[in-house]
């Protein structure tokens, strides 16, 4: 079993993957099924100050939730989308960075989902979300 460290005080499990491929939109598509996430779904534009004086432009993550537990990437594995729109090719089944919070016992059982479909991890953070 994994083991999840909760923040203290909040009941609140995390849990980060880093640079993490499915190989295929079903694959990631059944990690949401198996969490009950599919139909949480909202992209996220990020506005940073410092990337637009750069010349860079706002960046996007994606998240998947329910009222138990939430599911960050950095690409869409469903859709292809990379966080920054036109810098990379379209890239299905690539989540890039992943971050999961909520409640202990489904922040646990969402690692386990991504472990048994994943095909590709480069590394894990237990009790946070360090990569996203």
């Amino acid at each position: 079993m994994v083991e999840l460290l909760a923040q203290a005080g909040t009941g609140v499990a995390r849990h980060g993957f880093d640079l993490t491929g499915f190989g295929s939109a079903d694959r990631f598509r059944m990690v949401l099924r198996e969490n009950g996430l599919l139909a949480g779904y909202r992209k996220i534009r990020h506005h940073v100050d410092t990337r637009v004086s750069a010349g860079l432009p706002d960046y996007f993550s994606f998240t998947w939730s329910n009222k138990h537990v939430k599911l960050i990437t950095g690409n869409n594995p469903l859709t292809g989308e990379y966080s920054s729109p036109g810098a990379r090719s379209k890239d299905y089944g690539y989540a890039s960075y992943i971050g999961i919070e909520g409640e202990p016992g489904a922040v646990a059982r969402v690692v386990a989902s991504i472990k048994a479909h994943a095909q590709g991890i480069k590394d894990e953070s237990v009790g946070t979300r360090v990569y996203i």
